[in-house]
């Protein structure tokens, strides 16, 4: 485990040392991002916060008008073939009235920990069933919704090949059949998400109309603890570079904008988390992200600079704010 850990990190290091001749050949584009945020309701309950005040609070008062909206399928079909749609509902109506765009997430993986939400009547499924179970729910979602204005594009799954989370791996036919049932019921372009550190790209960004990475500074494992991945933003532009011939556009899907919670969020007082995730390291993350020079940003834990506001600490909040007043 160890040896297998010390590689990575060597490999990690050359492959930023390569990207940083590679910049000198591409030209990399340095400007203002398009910035938005993911919104969980899972997340937003679990912090104890109302799901609709929370997003109209980050709509209203935030000034956020571009958001990736997970449907999480545990949620929504707690028995088969019914439907309980009432909580994003509220929250696709909110995003027309106030001219949001919404990337909307379908599948069983979905963003969130522990990542996989596959309702208890499906989880003794075999493969096959629980395959078709899944692309019963995507159509339902796709149709729900595809005649919303807010909506601009799909993402199918949420980083389907990395093994991340307590979800069992999907095969790449799985997948593609998923991503083309998408494509056969609406013509808005399809994000697929990847691990932007760790893994490939090129399978995902072929199957995708736009790829969304991942942007992580600092990270916890149980080996080594916290742990600050040694790339520079000019890594992530040199692997955008590589796949563009694939896909419309690359975009930060996951910037990181809040702690990397090793334990219960609840072992301890909310706000005694500040200083895992500081104002300071806020404003690091979106300058390094500006400095890969992809074109759109989606900020990682909005929901959780709303608690800390409504618990009377506002410096992430206050980022934030700076950050959106850009838009």
């Amino acid at each position: 485990m160890r040896f297998n850990s010390a590689l990575i990190l060597i490999f990690l290091l050359a492959v930023g040392i390569f990207t940083y001749a590679w910049v000198w050949v591409n030209e990399k584009p340095i400007g203002e991002p398009e910035y938005g945020i993911t919104f969980s309701s899972h997340y937003t309950d679990e912090l104890g916060l109302d799901i609709e005040q929370t997003y109209s609070t980050l709509v209203m008062e935030l000034g956020v008008s571009n958001v990736r909206l997970p449907l999480y399928w545990s949620d929504i079909e707690k028995a088969p073939s019914e439907f309980d749609w009432s909580v994003s509902d509220s929250l696709v109506a909110l995003s027309e009235s106030e001219d949001v765009n919404l990337t909307v997430v379908v599948g069983m993986k979905v963003p969130r920990w522990p990542e996989c939400y596959v309702p208890d009547w499906a989880e003794g499924f075999d493969e096959d069933h629980q395959q078709q179970a899944v692309l019963s729910f995507i159509k339902e979602a796709v149709n729900r919704y595809k005649d919303s204005s807010a909506v601009v594009r799909w993402q199918v799954e949420n980083e389907p090949f990395f093994p991340y989370g307590e979800c069992p791996l999907i095969s790449i036919e799985q997948f593609k059949q998923r991503v083309e049932l998408v494509r056969s019921l609406d013509a808005r372009p399809i994000m697929v998400t990847v691990s932007g550190e760790i893994g490939p790209w090129l399978e995902s960004a072929q199957a995708a109309d736009v790829l969304g990475i991942s942007m992580y500074r600092l990270t916890w494992n149980d080996l080594y603890g916290y742990f600050v991945y040694p790339i520079s933003p000019e890594f992530y532009f040199a692997r955008a570079t590589l796949v563009r011939d694939n896909v419309d556009a690359v975009i930060v899907s996951e910037l990181q904008a809040e702690p990397w919670f090793p334990e219960p969020i609840r072992s301890r007082p909310l706000t005694d988390w500040y200083h895992y995730f500081t104002a300071e390291m806020f404003e690091t993350n979106v300058r390094f992200a500006q400095e890969a020079g992809l074109p759109e940003v989606y900020l990682w834990g909005a929901e959780w600079w709303v608690a800390l506001h409504n618990a009377g600490d506002d410096r992430l909040w206050n980022v934030a704010k700076e950050v959106f007043s850009k838009e």
